[in-house]
């Protein structure tokens, strides 16, 4: 499934969620029970050029000598803030298919009081920027961000107007709430390694049809924050030149309630939006998080560059359903049972009474 509109992907316009048009049923057909869990917006203004600046700096910055890299890698903060390559754990097994540049784009030093930093540090230590090594990284990392951010918060608008046409107890704007107070937003910047010929044959022979063979370069997960904005990837060459991707099977994929296999296409001048566990279970079930893997290109020597933000509350945010639901909505049997291998069902991180703070570190304990 390689062609976009096989996809099913709900496409909003940013000129109706700016004027503030009801797009409910849109966003039922995305992130409810049925949906894949991920719609993309069109027509934002600044969008194409601010991508086109930054993803081919996450290229250049993963080309540095190591010992250079290594000046920003932060283990403190759970490898939260700066160069993150190898550290996390995916389907049991380190990730070494790609290193990661973190940052907060919107508050370089989120808080003042070095006690709270030092408690909280993967949520609000202060940004950790490469100035003397690749100076531009950082107003182009913030200028994608906070665009990001901005947009988010349109559409978290509009899940909350939906998610409170269900459910009369659920907190108004609760969702855009979390995006526009919160000092936790984190974004991520992913340089996906080019493979050589002998690797990408060695990838090919393996390669059964199975979930496994999905993830071959980012594993099967969920965000567990509330709601992720991520950009179309940006392929290059040894020389740093963009290439187009002609391996139609590479790139991200979402696995449905039904466990079926969908193939996600972002267009160039889309910003995606998936939904976390987090606006699932601020929402009682009401709106549904889906996994998802990227898949690697089997074209030798050819990496991929994208960008994702982590809208997220700050980590004191209760992490209950809505009044008068049950808990057990936040994840029935059925989307726990088809979850892929290396996805941790909710019953093993998430309880009722949680806040947002130790349900994160609940979820790192199984992926790190």
């Amino acid at each position: 499934m390689s062609d976009f509109a096989k996809a099913g992907v709900v496409v909003l316009d940013y000129n109706d969620l700016v004027a503030g048009v009801d797009l409910g049923k849109q966003i039922e057909e995305a992130y409810g029970s049925d949906g894949i869990g991920l719609l993309t917006v069109k027509n934002v203004p600044t969008l194409v050029e601010k991508r086109s600046t930054l993803l081919p700096l996450g290229a250049k910055f993963a080309k540095l000598p190591e010992n250079i890299k290594e000046k920003y890698v932060h283990a403190d903060s759970f490898y939260s803030f700066g160069w993150s390559h190898g550290k996390e754990s995916l389907e049991g097994k380190p990730d070494e298919s790609k290193g990661s540049f973190y940052a907060n784009p919107q508050y370089d030093r989120p808080v003042d009081d070095e006690d709270l930093i030092k408690l909280h540090a993967p949520f609000v230590h202060p940004n950790i920027w490469p100035t003397d090594d690749l100076p531009e990284l950082e107003g182009a990392f913030k200028n994608l961000g906070q665009l990001i951010v901005d947009v988010g918060a349109l559409v978290a608008q509009q899940v909350d107007n939906y998610i409170l046409s269900k459910c009369a107890t659920y907190e108004n704007s609760k969702l855009n709430r979390v995006i526009t107070t919160s000092k936790c937003c984190k974004a991520r910047l992913l340089h996906y390694f080019s493979r050589t010929e002998e690797e990408c044959a060695a990838q090919a022979a393996k390669d059964d049809g199975s979930q496994d063979a999905f993830s071959s370069w980012c594993g099967w997960h969920n965000d567990h924050g509330s709601l992720t904005g991520l950009v179309s990837a940006m392929f290059l060459d040894e020389n740093m030149n963009k290439v187009e991707n002609t391996d139609p099977s590479a790139g991200l994929y979402a696995k449905t309630r039904a466990s079926d296999l969908v193939k996600v296409n972002i267009p160039q001048d889309h910003i995606a939006y998936q939904i976390g566990e987090t606006a699932q279970i601020h929402s009682g079930g009401i709106v549904q998080a889906t996994p998802h893997a990227v898949r690697g290109s089997n074209i030798p020597n050819v990496s991929r560059d994208t960008f994702a933000v982590f809208m997220e509350p700050m980590w004191m945010e209760p992490m209950q359903v809505p009044e008068s639901v049950p808990s057990t909505n936040a994840q029935s049997t059925l989307a726990a049972d088809n979850l892929p291998k290396g996805v941790p069902p909710l019953s093993k991180r998430w309880n009722n009474s949680m806040d947002f703070g130790e349900f994160t570190s609940e979820t790192l304990k199984m992926y790190y």
